[in-house]
């Protein structure tokens, strides 16, 4: 049980994409019957060309802390804005604390060179704070990116031009090691909007909905599949993983 519910709380950084030159945007994550686990804070600074997201994972109640060891987690992008107001990641990094131990995975873009460098440490911490390092390597990855899991988000009113007409988008986002990157992003089509307004509630004004699938197995869906709900800017207001064990959905929602 744990491991299968820390596999959740490394997919709710796909939910803390901001929009101005600073604000605070805050969720809140419940899980089934068991009621909310969790909060995510994002803070989004811009200083003319270049910007920073730092988003905190904080777990909530008994159970919940049982179940990740009490699991604090910790993502900072920092980077460019070019002309046409992208986000380009420069630097990507991603801080767990969880029991007696800490970790530290940080992601280089050498964008001249179109290469990332991933670096990985952990550490055992003792009762008197003291540290032992018990890991440490780094390597270039097998493929290149602008956009980390966070920026992807970010970046998506820019990347999907036609957010009603359903098609099939493939990205490639730093951080998602898995299958070289690939996150892919499904626009669907009106039968399947249907079902989806169900449990995502209908679009407002603006608002979108799309599948996520991020090639990795969380629970149930083979391919990390979450149905969103974003807002003309695509920030995400709700996104639902369903059907996780005997408790029901995970629902991500913004307050």
């Amino acid at each position: 049980m744990h491991l299968k519910i820390n596999k959740l709380f490394s997919i709710l950084f796909f939910f803390s994409a901001l929009y101005a030159e600073s604000k605070t945007v805050a969720y809140r994550v419940e899980f089934g019957i068991v009621g909310e686990v969790a909060k995510i804070q994002s803070q989004y600074t811009k200083t003319k060309n270049t910007y920073t997201i730092d988003t905190k994972v904080k777990v909530i109640g008994m159970l919940a802390k049982m179940a990740t060891n009490n699991l604090r987690e910790e993502h900072i992008s920092k980077g460019t804005i070019d002309k046409s107001g992208l986000h380009v990641t420069n630097d990507f990094t991603m801080l767990k604390h969880y029991g007696n131990y800490r970790s530290i995975t940080h992601y280089h873009v050498d964008h001249q060179k179109k290469k990332i460098i991933k670096t990985y440490k952990k550490w055992r911490v003792y009762d008197n704070k003291k540290e032992r390092k018990v890991s440490e390597y780094s390597y270039i990855l097998g493929y290149y990116a602008k956009d980390d899991l966070i920026t992807l988000f970010l970046n998506l009113h820019k990347h999907i031009p036609n957010k009603m007409l359903a098609r099939k988008y493939i990205f490639k986002a730093i951080g998602e090691d898995r299958k070289q990157g690939r996150v892919d992003i499904d626009i669907p089509k009106a039968k399947e909007k249907k079902e989806m307004i169900k449990l995502l509630g209908k679009p407002k004004k603006n608002e979108w909905l799309a599948n996520v699938i991020m090639h990795r197995k969380l629970y149930n869906s083979k391919k990390g599949e979450l149905m969103v709900r974003m807002n003309g800017e695509s920030l995400i207001e709700k996104a639902v993983l369903k059907d996780i064990f005997m408790y029901g959905d995970v629902r991500i929602i913004r307050e």
